[in-house]
């Protein structure tokens, strides 16, 4: 999955320069493009049931499910939430464990194989200074954080070492 997420930050990058912090939307929207241009398949806004004890509740979005590509070393699908924030928050995180606790539950055989959810978000804040905006680090611009629903039902979350 490492090489998946080193390609996914990049994606990431080229879209928070091509345009910036702006709306969700807008961003799912490029980073659909790139995901084309990149042929890594994928569905976007991809409807998933979310289940309480085996009983259909809502259903919910995802914004994009990602399907297994050898070429990236990503052996199964995973879902990617996008997010525009100041930071990563525990909402951010509920989301991608309710998608995870539901996603075995659901009669997509594509979601019942996810173990995994990416939150990526494209952080809200650019700096100013004296009237100019900074050039800002990579660093600054996203955040990923990969979580795994285990077989054991913990929601943990996984090192990006």
């Amino acid at each position: 999955m490492k090489k998946f997420l080193k390609k996914l930050s990049n994606i990431a990058i080229d879209v928070y320069d091509g345009i910036g912090v702006y709306d969700e939307t807008s961003i799912q929207t490029a980073l659909g493009i790139e995901f084309r241009d990149n042929k890594i398949k994928f569905l976007r806004e991809f409807n998933i049931e979310v289940f309480y004890k085996s009983f259909p509740l809502t259903l919910n979005e995802l914004d994009f499910l990602i399907f297994p590509e050898k070429s990236l070393n990503l052996n199964e699908p995973v879902i990617i939430e996008i997010k525009v924030s100041s930071k990563i928050n525990d909402e951010h995180r509920q989301q991608v464990r309710n998608y995870l606790k539901s996603a075995p539950l659901n009669s997509s055989e594509d979601l019942k194989k996810i173990k995994y959810g990416i939150i990526l978000n494209f952080k809200k804040t650019e700096k100013y200074k004296d009237g100019i905006n900074e050039k800002l680090e990579d660093t600054d611009k996203i955040t990923i954080e990969v979580w795994e629903m285990t077989k054991d039902k913990e929601f943990k979350l996984v090192s990006l070492d």
